[in-house]
């Protein structure tokens, strides 16, 4: 014990132990701030000898690609993170490559709500990690498992952002990565801007050819027969300010007003219950409109895909997207979609079967927990009020857009051109 104490009392900084000869009580307080300090540092030494560990294990070493590739992400969450990690996977296996999964939901709190479709990768495996989760969940994967799962593979992140610059803290991510991928060229020009030359970065969109198409089922959702049915869908995880629900219930409430026949909004609400107030102010907002309906049941894949092959049309006045997958699965199924004219909808919104939505980009605001600086889109209401009017009361205008959809060329639509983009990128034989 007094070797212990001499040690921790010689640790202590000097104005410490001066002071101490002078306070009542001394080798008693001195004894506990000792102790304090040794188990501090203790902590701090072994938290610096974690994160050196998984730094050299996880260092990026330009592996060659070699199978099998495993995805890490959001596996088991109904969230989108979660359906593009799935999507990946699906598109692996589709190329006949040995595919293996890693689910995360558990350690990020998301509820594991879908089974697991392929299999962890066995200890002794190496390969390719794609690891669908963004930088700040990156950093801290491979801090809690100390870089092991990266360790001796080819390790390419899948990062996905919504804004034109990236924030800086995502600086230390790229000496994991070997390469990064990103669902879109918007996302890929956001994240070029502050990559180091070595890591290349690509934008890989993902593989919709894989999903059902599944037959209309309007009765099951409630549907009035007559009516033109207009599907909006947004989780409030991924923020109310960026999806801006807001502007898409007045634009509908407007074409409403001048439309030559009956139709019904549809809001599908995810994560409601994590955010409450904001939804209590959405559902008061619309409480008095019977053409409005908010529905906030907890729906799987497949039967989101019932749900949008249900609907007319899918609208989105989003201020910024880094896919957006609802636009994009309303395509696959046929629909005319009419969304905000800005960001990576864009890419595959061809004018033969949308309509975008004129806009200005104004400063960010509102949203520091994500997005903090930057600029995104103001959609014009008005506009959209325009052009969704048209839709609801042109059955043979809408019907030629969903006819159009059928000839969109975008890579995320065509199997033979998504299989090429993936062996040019990663040529495993």
């Amino acid at each position: 014990m007094k070797a212990r104490l001499l040690a921790l009392w010689r640790n202590l900084p000097v104005p410490v132990r001066r002071a101490a000869h002078l306070t009542a009580g001394a080798p008693g307080a001195t004894f506990r701030a000792a102790c304090d300090a040794y188990d501090a540092a203790a902590k701090a030494r072994a938290e610096r000898t974690a994160q050196a560990r998984a730094g050299r294990r996880a260092k990026r070493r330009n592996l060659p690609p070699t199978l099998p590739v495993t995805i890490v992400g959001f596996h088991g969450a109904v969230h989108g993170l979660g359906e593009g990690a799935r999507m990946l996977a699906r598109g692996f296996a589709d190329a006949g490559l040995a595919t293996r999964a890693v689910d995360l939901s558990a350690q990020v709190g998301f509820p594991v709500d879908l089974p697991a479709v392929f299999p962890p990768p066995a200890t002794d495996e190496r390969g390719v990690v794609i690891s669908h989760i963004n930088p700040p969940e990156l950093l801290r994967w491979v801090r809690e498992t100390e870089g092991r799962p990266l360790e001796g593979n080819r390790h390419i992140g899948y990062w996905a952002w919504e804004l034109e610059d990236v924030p800086s803290e995502w600086n230390a991510a790229f000496a994991l990565v070997d390469e990064v991928w990103t669902p879109s060229a918007f996302a890929a020009d956001a994240i070029r801007k502050i990559a180091p030359p070595r890591v290349k970065v690509s934008p890989v969109p993902y593989p919709l050819y894989l999903n059902p198409r599944p037959a209309p089922d309007r009765a099951r959702f409630g549907f009035p027969e007559r009516a033109v049915v207009v599907l909006m869908a947004f989780d409030l995880r991924s923020t109310a300010q960026r999806k801006n629900p807001y502007a898409a219930l007045r634009a509908f409430q407007r074409a409403q007003a001048t439309a030559s026949k009956p139709a019904l909004l549809l809001c599908k609400v995810v994560g409601a219950d994590l955010y409450p107030e904001t939804f209590e102010a959405l559902r008061s907002q619309v409480a008095d409109d019977p053409s409005i309906r908010l529905m906030t049941e907890s729906l799987s894949t497949d039967d989101m895909a019932v749900l949008t092959a249900s609907s007319d049309i899918v609208l989105s006045l989003h201020r910024s997207e880094g896919y957006g997958l609802l636009l994009a699965e309303a395509i696959w199924l046929g629909k005319p979609t009419l969304a905000t004219g800005w960001s990576s909808n864009v890419e595959f919104m061809d004018p033969a079967s949308s309509r975008l939505v004129d806009f200005n980009l104004i400063p960010v605001e509102g949203d520091g927990a994500i997005y903090r600086a930057g600029r995104w889109a103001d959609a014009s209401v008005e506009d959209a009020a325009g052009k969704l009017a048209r839709m609801i009361a042109d059955d043979a205008w809408r019907a030629e857009l969903a006819a159009a959809t059928a000839h969109n060329g975008h890579v995320s639509f065509d199997r033979e051109t998504w299989l090429r983009m993936i062996r040019e990128l990663l040529p495993l034989a």
